[in-house]
């Protein structure tokens, strides 16, 4: 008897950025059952759980079986056909949004690589799957969703490192995470850690990247910012410190003196708002 289990998502699942369930489902084939040549508006993955089958997409054929997963993309004519001795049971999610392409690239999928195993174990995708079609139900909660969603992108490509990009992106990342935690305790020991490089690596990309080490930027950036909060708003000096990552009133004295040339609260006094100088451009945009 063949199973057949399907949900057409409703709009409780939720558009709530640049990727989107679409539908998700389960079936167990009977045998030589074939569906195509059709065309999806969406990107569908089917992950097959036990048996095989044949896969027609671009003028090839290629057979899946258990603990692999094919990739219909948009608009792409495909046929799929269960093996007449051992029909495949599978699950499907299919998806949408502007975040897609990327998200594709991220898994190392495309219209280059269509047929792929993928991480987890038929056990572990099946019980995914069935989450997130109770998750997806009319009423149920849109977040929840969303992250079952990105749960079942990370069952497919698992822990392996992603590509790593090359070196202006790595100082960009860098400058990126400094905007982003300036205002906490840093170091660049973190920096390095966060953009999965040593720290001699990346003192010398960002330093052919930027034109300055990545521990005077850091140090910059954050004083910068605090010349920026002194002149535009009412905050005290020390909630300046504090909202700019340091701890200690007379060292951030100094070190604000030695950059403006007058300690935090004369600096206020002296420069009209108009006057304050920029932070340094945020180059990963």
């Amino acid at each position: 008897m063949k199973e057949l289990d399907e949900l057409i998502a409703s709009g409780s699942a939720g558009r709530l950025g640049g990727v989107y369930l679409h539908l998700c489902g389960f079936e167990q084939c009977a045998p030589s059952h074939s569906f195509g040549p059709a065309v999806r508006d969406h990107t569908l993955i089917h992950c097959v759980l036990s048996g095989r089958g044949k896969f027609y997409a671009g003028g090839q054929c290629r057979t899946v079986s258990a603990g692999e997963a094919f990739l219909i993309l948009p608009g792409a004519v495909t046929t799929y056909t269960a093996d007449s001795a051992d029909p495949w049971r599978y699950c499907w999610v299919g998806f949408n949004g502007a975040d897609v392409p990327e998200i594709l690239r991220c898994c190392g999928l495309g219209a280059e690589r269509m047929v792929f195993p993928y991480a987890s174990s038929p056990q572990e995708m099946e019980a995914c799957v069935r989450n997130i079609l109770t998750s997806a139900r009319l009423g149920a909660n849109p977040f929840r969703t969303l992250s079952l969603l990105f749960e079942f992108l990370a069952l497919l490509s698992g822990d392996s490192p992603f590509e790593q990009p090359p070196g202006p992106s790595i100082a960009g990342a860098a400058m990126d995470y400094v905007a982003k935690n300036f205002s906490y305790p840093i170091t660049v020991e973190d920096i390095a850690q966060h953009v999965g490089v040593n720290r001699s690596h990346l003192f010398r990309i960002f330093k052919k990247a930027v034109g300055m080490p990545p521990q005077r930027y850091l140090l910059e950036y954050k004083l910068q910012r605090a010349a920026e909060l002194l002149s535009r708003t009412e905050l005290r000096v020390a909630e300046v410190m504090y909202s700019c990552g340091f701890s200690d009133p007379a060292n951030f004295s100094r070190l604000f003196k030695r950059r403006f040339g007058a300690p935090p609260a004369e600096y206020r006094q002296s420069r009209p708002p108009e006057k304050h100088p920029a932070a340094p451009a945020d180059q990963s945009r």
